[in-house]
């Protein structure tokens, strides 16, 4: 996309087939991979908690890549996602690692539809936090790589959701610790609908914008998303809601606009001078849009207790 030099989404829709028994339905944008997982493979993770901070790199002021170990071995660049609720390495990781496959993976995009694995590891470990035996989309990355490259994954929310952790845009480190910080505890909804079945392993925060009379959306958190962005969508569409105080720039050939000097609100929150994309293109997803994380400076994310301190004082870690 022109527009943002956000590249164009491409919608499309995974069917993995872990056994005759258990299927699992999961629809994609391949930008970043975000993966929405409806009945998800039972496969059970044995979690090793970490108590340490872990320094990450930052691409284009917003993308988080840490170092992980796979199978005891590396350490890979991975892009941790929490917009993606599946993890996945590309081809030629799983040929190195020698990861066996356990299922197919029916990938169908605008334009093709194609078959990607999905294989068995031993662990993935960042740090000391480590989860055992948990399994991994195999894909190319091509859009991912372009964004970052050199890595070699994606670390999802089948991972991450194992882990309490604070990320700190700010001093660039990924702390996974005990105790929350103070602050105010905004609830999130883990499990979403896409066409009438439920998603899962989602991070869905309730969100205003306050240029916007369209009341409290549910968006999903992506520290994989640049810029907030809306869908439209056939149940509850901002797209003809009048936005004041705003400058709005319209991109034809995509279909999109940009919402300059948005104001945000999450609980008491308020994040200003946001720029917001409105995207035009009907667009399938259980979420009305994604809200990104590198908005806010420090963000603690507590899959345990279901909910998110936002900016909170770097003293209380």
């Amino acid at each position: 996309m022109m527009l943002t030099a956000r590249l164009l989404l491409l919608r499309c829709c995974h069917r993995v087939r872990c056994h005759p028994q258990s299927r699992s339905h999961c629809c994609s944008f391949v930008r970043l991979l975000t993966l929405i997982l409806v009945l998800p493979c039972a496969l059970t993770a044995q979690v090793s908690q970490s108590r340490e901070s872990i320094k990450f790199r930052i691409r284009d002021g917003y993308l988080i890549v840490v170092q992980a170990m796979v199978n005891n071995t590396g350490p890979f660049n991975f892009l941790l996602d929490t917009g993606s609720t599946r993890t996945v390495m590309d081809p030629e990781l799983a040929r190195q690692l020698q990861a066996p496959a356990v299922g197919n993976v029916a990938l169908t995009t605008v334009l093709h539809i194609r078959q990607d694995k999905l294989v068995q590891l031993e662990n993935v470990r960042v740090g000391s936090a480590s989860v055992a035996a948990p399994t991994a989309v195999v894909d190319k990355l091509l859009r991912q790589k372009m964004l970052a490259p050199g890595i070699r994954g994606v670390l999802g929310e089948d991972f991450l959701s194992n882990f309490d952790f604070l990320i700190d845009y700010r001093a660039r480190s990924l702390s996974f610790v005990d105790a929350p910080p103070v602050g105010e505890r905004c609830r999130f909804e883990t499990i979403g609908q896409y066409r009438g079945a439920p998603t899962t392993k989602r991070l869905l925060i309730a969100t205003e914008f306050m240029e916007v009379s369209a009341g409290t959306l549910q968006l999903q958190l992506d520290t994989g998303a640049k810029f907030p962005e809306l869908f439209p969508s056939s149940t509850h569409s901002v797209s003809t809601q009048p936005w004041s105080g705003s400058v709005a720039i319209s991109s034809g050939a995509n279909e999109s606009t940009l919402y300059s000097n948005i104001t945000i609100r999450v609980g008491t929150t308020l994040v200003r001078g946001v720029d917001v994309v409105q995207s035009r293109h009907a667009i399938e997803f259980d979420a009305v849009g994604l809200l990104p994380a590198s908005i806010f400076h420090r963000i603690y994310i507590s899959h345990s207790g279901g909910f998110i301190v936002l900016n909170p004082p770097a003293s209380t870690r």
